[in-house]
């Protein structure tokens, strides 16, 4: 059974990375395509829908992902990058849209018990430079067996971070 899980879930900004804790990122599909998101796609939706409400945006009918980055593009800020948090009985889920990043600007590592996932990019246009970047950090809710924290990008810039669950005992 799926439940979404927005209170016990922490999320915090990070500092520097660790090199030698990064974890590898895998490549997979498109987001509403690949099989493999199908479990947080809903939530995912869900997350969007609050971005375009909180714009204003109508809801399209036929392309989700093009109409919040249209608002993305138009106002970068923290709180408009759409992040979703899933869990079910195996394992506790975030999804994170760094479309804005290039996979190898983006960096997911487990640090003192918490993932953390950052991103920095520079560009460079005639004599002009300029940089964007994040951090999250996530503290998962209950015993989670960090050592098997992994990470997957879609094609079109979606990072979902699965954590398993450690069985209770009963």
């Amino acid at each position: 059974m799926e439940k979404k899980n927005n209170t016990t879930l922490n999320e915090q900004k990070t500092e520097s990375p660790k090199e030698d804790s990064l974890l590898p990122i895998v490549e997979k599909g498109l987001t509403f395509h690949d099989s493999f998101f199908e479990d947080i796609r809903k939530h995912f939706e869900t997350a969007i829908d609050q971005i375009l409400d909180t714009w204003g945006e109508a809801r399209p009918v036929r392309d989700l992902m093009s109409s919040y980055r249209r608002v993305r593009e138009r106002n970068l800020q923290q709180e408009n990058q759409v992040m979703a948090f899933s869990e079910d009985d195996q394992n506790h889920k975030v999804v994170l849209d760094v479309h804005d990043f290039k996979r190898g600007d983006v960096k997911v590592r487990v640090e003192d018990n918490q993932v953390v996932v950052e991103g920095e990019v520079e560009k460079e246009k005639d004599e002009f430079k300029s940089m964007k970047s994040f951090g999250r950090r996530f503290n998962f809710p209950g015993k989670v067996a960090m050592e098997g924290v992994t990470s997957a990008m879609s094609s079109d810039g979606v990072l979902t971070i699965t954590a398993s669950k450690i069985p209770q005992a009963a």
